[in-house]
């Protein structure tokens, strides 16, 4: 994955194994959606392609449209998907492996890619607290998308990202900041990056949690309006 900073790709080359999930989380406006969109743009630019599913209302294609410079190549080769609901994601996941092994067959360029930007969204749109039979299906099915992207991750040796947003814990009647998706993204996600403010208006801390490592980095960059430098 070639993220937008050399000093994150730096942390990566050291990692001994770099398999599983990762995933940028983070408050809403701190810039997740932009470092996902120049992830998928840097990863095209070596004649390889990438999906891009996107589960919010608003579209971001004038973003990546900037983002590229009006790259046609680099367009071409980030395939968009829009679910409508959250059964859509999750019946959209399931398919992922037919396109990959069509496009195995038909010998065209690699699937080297897949984004999730956000994993949780349509999710925590239909849960209800009055209903917990729903909520555990819901759970349920959020666990099988994880699964089904790890083993995309596996077999196929396709990354894959997950934007995801930030949820808070009551532990020990304090609140902490965790990821959206409780104990599903704690099972699933093997390395998380998670992005806040700082007291500079351009800036942004990053704290990288390699979990099967056990070791955590922080570094910070500046978001322009040509993305993250």
């Amino acid at each position: 994955m070639k993220f937008p900073t050399l000093k994150l790709n730096a942390i990566i080359r050291k990692i001994n194994t770099v398999k599983g999930i990762f995933s940028i989380w983070g408050d809403f406006g701190v810039g997740k959606t932009t470092f996902a969109l120049q992830t998928a743009i840097n990863t095209v630019k070596n004649n390889e392609n990438a999906i891009y599913i996107y589960t919010k209302p608003n579209l971001p294609y004038e973003k990546l449209i900037s983002l590229s410079k009006g790259s046609e190549e680099v367009l071409d080769r980030i395939i968009i998907i829009k679910p409508m609901n959250f059964n859509d994601l999750y019946n959209i996941i399931f398919n992922l492996e037919f396109l990959i092994l069509k496009k195995l067959e038909n010998n065209e360029d690699k699937l080297k890619l897949i984004i999730i930007d956000s994993i949780t969204n349509l999710y925590r749109l239909e849960l209800n607290q009055e209903n917990k039979e729903k909520n555990y299906a819901l759970n349920y099915k959020l666990h099988q998308i994880l699964a089904s992207l790890t083993y995309l991750n596996e077999i196929y040796n396709i990354e894959i990202l997950i934007v995801n947003e930030l949820s808070r814990k009551n532990y020990n009647e304090q609140f902490i900041e965790v990821q959206s998706g409780g104990k599903a993204m704690e099972f699933w996600v093997n390395f998380n990056l998670k992005i806040t403010k700082t007291k500079t208006l351009n800036q942004r801390k990053f704290i990288f949690n390699n979990i099967p490592e056990n070791r955590s980095y922080e570094f910070t960059l500046n978001l322009r309006e040509e993305g993250f430098e």
